[in-house]
């Protein structure tokens, strides 16, 4: 939460129109590892992963071996040697070319990776298949037919359409089911860091210190704001209102502006309490952000540093920016050390709660850092 900071990289963003670089590209923790780990296609180089393809797909031979022969009779040896040779060998050639483009597809929306799999597939077997007859024409094991072969290809192409369809919507379930783990194993560790490096618990307690002597209204206050906050990271993850939401984040702005005094200056643009109550958030999302902004545009300048918070939704979608300045003479330190943690946490977290709709961006121009989250709307029945 709060003190995840003490994770830190390189955010380059930037806004259009301005000379400055931009990305739109969500914030992941350690991207490259974490979306090969996830990806939806094996890594077939590694020898568990080719070793259940070629068991699948000798399965998958014995099963269309006996659903196309009307007896047992007609299950010879020969039958069965013929469809899991031909299975197996386009299961592994599929291997082979996927492990090739692995890292392409990887870049790619998950609906073009699909196509292009299906299209590699496609074309394994209608190669495979023309292979096939060519030699038993020139073995003399049958005599050419073009139309039976056009009738074989045709055949092959529908069956394989439909096993890979089965077995890429399963590679995607299987991808859902570990971007969603990891999620909550995330956030397991987000609470971790919190309790083994208190940067946000020390300043608080300093603060509250100052405060007992001089004024026990105030340091009561801010005892109660502190103990909202760490019942929130002790909950178990799920929604809640925005209200709620917002409200946590007032609690944790008002313990920081008693430690940063004028210099923290913050700007609400947001629907009335009303609407926020019906509207939904994964718990401890918005907090982080803000979090971010008074570490990286507040706490490294001796002036007044403005926050602005902008949430607006649709009729199917909620936005939520946060920006916040960028010092002269600590623009590099903005842009290098944001609170990633945090930051790729509420990602995966938001694609775990409602898929690829969720999105969590970061542009950084000359003066602002700025994040931008948006997910679909869901109300609070």
């Amino acid at each position: 939460m709060w003190s995840s900071s003490v994770r830190k990289h390189k955010i380059n963003a930037s806004i259009a129109n301005s000379p400055k670089k931009q990305t739109n590209k969500p914030v992941v923790p350690n991207a490259s590892v974490e979306i090969d780990h996830a990806f939806f296609i094996p890594r077939f180089s590694e020898g568990r992963a080719l070793v259940r393809l070629i068991v699948l797909a000798s399965l998958l031979a014995l099963f269309f071996a006996l659903s196309t022969s009307s007896s047992f009779e007609m299950l010879t040896w020969e039958r069965l040697f013929v469809f899991t040779f031909f299975m197996n060998w386009v299961a592994v050639s599929f291997a082979i070319v996927a492990e090739f483009l692995r890292q392409r597809l990887m870049r790619w929306s998950r609906i073009r990776a699909v196509f292009v799999c299906y299209t590699i597939i496609a074309v394994i077997v209608v190669v495979y298949t023309i292979l096939v007859n060519t030699i038993e024409v020139l073995t003399h094991l049958k005599p050419w037919d073009s139309l039976a072969l056009q009738e074989q290809v045709i055949h092959h192409l529908v069956l394989a359409m439909i096993i890979s369809g089965v077995v890429l919507h399963y590679l995607y379930m299987r991808e859902q089911l570990l971007i969603r783990e990891r999620a909550e194993l995330f956030a397991r560790l987000d609470t971790l860091q919190a309790r083994i490096h208190p940067h946000f618990l020390f300043n608080s307690m300093n603060t509250l210190l100052s405060l007992i002597e001089t004024d026990s209204h105030q340091a009561g206050a801010v005892v109660e704001d502190l103990s909202a906050l760490f019942r929130a990271s002790l909950q178990s993850s799920g929604e809640v209102t925005l209200a709620d939401e917002v409200m946590l984040c007032r609690r944790y702005l008002a313990i920081e502006s008693l430690r940063l005094g004028e210099r923290l200056q913050v700007e609400w643009h947001i629907p009335d309490e009303s609407i926020l109550k019906v509207l939904k958030i994964p718990s401890l999302t918005l907090q982080p952000l803000l979090e971010n902004a008074v570490v990286h545009g507040v706490e490294v300048s001796a002036n007044k540093s403005l926050i602005t918070v902008l949430i607006e939704w649709a009729a199917d979608e909620i936005k939520i920016v946060v920006t916040n300045p960028i010092h002269m003479g600590n623009a590099n330190h903005s842009g290098r050390s944001g609170n990633q943690m945090a930051l790729s946490n509420i990602h995966e977290r938001l694609q775990a709660q409602y898929g690829t709709t969720a999105r969590l961006t970061t542009h950084r121009a000359r003066e602002f850092f700025t994040a931008y989250l948006c997910y679909p709307f869901t109300r609070n029945v």
